[in-house]
């Protein structure tokens, strides 16, 4: 995500990045394919590729007096369409391959322990917001058997390996497995604190794994 601003606005953002590139469409939240591919993990925030998408968020005098009021952040322009609108798409594929017996556990993680930084020139001078102030809601939740284990509500903690997701795939006597889980997040700055006017800017890292 990146920017941040206040007295007549102030600006913030932050950029996601995921730590592997594209991986196709799914249907559902969880998706259970047969398949006898290498074990593999695959994370997409957002676009496909080596893209690092925005989320943006615009404080202005409205947003502060009487009462401050939150405020939804808008993604960046070519940030894939999401139902619903204005959100994030995440999504991680898991491939396991065939065997007697295997079980491996997917992690889904963030790191947001950088906080968004003043823009030099921008006049906030050496003032930093905590991605503590930044909070999403999750959609496309899962209600079925996996109900909890993919992405829920809830705000950054501001360290190196906040834990996101997680679930189980296991092998017994059978072809490899391919699991999709997805989920569009909506982030907030809750704007709980008056900071300089300016530009800030900040990125957090999600990192899966499958082992």
């Amino acid at each position: 995500m990146r920017q941040a601003c206040r007295s007549s606005f102030r600006h913030a953002a932050f950029a996601a990045a995921a730590l592997l590139g594209a991986a196709p469409d799914a249907g559902a939240v969880f998706i259970s394919t047969p398949l006898g591919s290498p074990p593999s993990v695959t994370l997409r925030v957002g676009s496909a590729n080596n893209t690092i998408n925005r989320v943006t968020f615009t404080v202005n005098n409205a947003n502060v007096m009487p009462t401050p009021t939150p405020v939804i952040g808008t993604p960046s322009a070519g940030t894939p369409p999401t139902s619903p609108a204005g959100g994030v798409e995440i999504e991680v594929i898991t491939r396991n391959t065939a065997s007697l017996f295997d079980r491996r556990t997917m992690r889904l993680t963030v790191n947001s322990s950088t906080p968004l930084q003043c823009v030099a020139g921008s006049g906030c001078g050496t003032t930093v917001i905590p991605f503590t102030d930044i909070r999403w809601t999750s959609y496309n939740l899962e209600a079925g058997n996996n109900a909890g284990q993919d992405i829920q509500t809830g705000s950054f903690d501001g360290s190196g390996a906040q834990q996101l997701a997680i679930y189980e795939s296991v092998i017994l006597f059978g072809f490899g497995s391919s699991i999709t889980m997805r989920n569009v997040l909506v982030f907030q700055y809750d704007n709980t604190t008056l900071y300089p006017s300016g530009r800030y800017l900040g990125r957090v890292v999600y990192t899966a794994s499958n082992l």
